[in-house]
């Protein structure tokens, strides 16, 4: 528009004629329209908030679950790792009974805090505080299997013989899911003796694949495997793009392949033993990121076998890396949301 101007239609002149064009019509000041009001936005609530801090549960594709109403309730997931940090709301009312320390009179309470980040990221409400776990109404059943003469804030040694007995523990508990975030290079007989007991049970297990930066998964991920027969799970760690984790042990080939799967292990958000948010990054967080989509898994299908559960997640995982499985991401990445689609087509 012209500045004292208006530029308006041709119309009849007086003498019947007609004309083409425009006619120019002296006016006032140009009047500046009135900008409509930019919208402001609604504040995000504090449930919505607590989902974006969620990373676990946002990276594993969780929320066709949530929508389907699964949210792991009634399942059990046994963390067998350093305890738990006590009076925490995040846990409050869904530690089962059997939750022991295998080793002492310490009660479950958590002196180095790994045992609590591992939990949480598994199942820590959904309150709208913090963050929430992948299943965050599962049940946790905590066992603390630490060393109590060597166990501080820098470091908490395991004892192959508590995690035996933990496993064993786990399946007399009911728990359908049990998560070992932790591996090394060797491996015990009475250790697999109490998997292929699990397993036998219809349990799922999921265990790290190490932060060695190694070709393939820790020996005792590897022995755990192959004792499984097929109801166990490697977890490798990646970050939210699915690049692998910088210190990830891949997957390998042979049965520790066929059993490896990668979930978010990168800044992963989680409970501290105080009850705030902490970031760490290692296998330990990928694996209760997949030990809680088994737990949703089994609350949808009851009557799954472990085995069945494992093959869900492992043959509906996004294929990252070269097509189908490979030597670093084994499966793929960890993608709730294909596992139930399955689920749908399965009936």
């Amino acid at each position: 528009m012209l500045a004292g101007v208006a530029l308006v239609s041709a119309c009849g002149g007086g003498d019947g004629s007609s004309s083409s064009g425009v006619v120019v019509v002296p006016g006032g000041p140009t009047t500046t329209p009135t900008p409509t009001p930019t919208p402001v936005p609604t504040p995000p609530t504090a449930e919505q908030l607590e989902d974006q801090r969620s990373s676990s549960a946002l990276a594993a594709n969780a929320e066709p679950a949530y929508r389907a109403g699964v949210t792991g309730r009634g399942v059990k997931i046994a963390v067998i790792d350093t305890g738990l940090s006590p009076g925490l709301a995040e846990f409050s009312g869904r530690t089962a009974p059997a939750s022991a320390d295998l080793d002492g009179s310490r009660g479950i309470a958590d002196q180095h805090g790994h045992g609590t980040w591992v939990s949480s990221v598994a199942l820590a409400a959904r309150d709208g505080l913090g963050m929430h776990g992948v299943a965050y109404e599962a049940t946790l059943v905590s066992f603390n299997v630490t060393i109590p003469a060597t166990c501080s804030t820098q470091a908490c040694p395991l004892s192959s013989e508590l995690i035996a007995r933990a496993i064993d523990a786990a399946v007399a508990s009911g728990a359908r899911v049990i998560n070992l975030s932790f591996s090394s290079d060797y491996t015990e007989g009475n250790l697999l003796a109490a998997v292929r007991r699990a397993v036998a049970a219809n349990a799922v297990i999921v265990i790290s694949a190490g932060n060695e930066s190694a070709d393939q998964p820790l020996l005792l991920s590897r022995a755990i495997a192959e004792a499984g027969a097929g109801a166990v799970i490697i977890a490798g760690a990646c970050d939210v793009a699915g690049r692998p984790y910088a210190f990830n042990n891949r997957a390998g080939s042979g049965t520790a392949a066929s059993a490896y799967l990668i979930a978010l292990g990168v800044d992963v958000n989680m409970t501290g033993r105080d009850g705030s948010i902490v970031t760490y990054s290692g296998t330990s967080f990928s694996t209760p990121a997949i030990s809680g989509a088994a737990a949703l898994i089994a609350q949808a299908r009851p009557n799954l076998t472990g085995t069945q559960i494992v093959s869900l997640l492992l043959n509906n995982a996004y294929d990252a890396g070269a097509p189908g499985r490979d030597e670093v991401y084994g499966n793929g990445i960890l993608d709730v949301g294909r596992a139930f689609a399955a689920l749908g087509t399965a009936g």
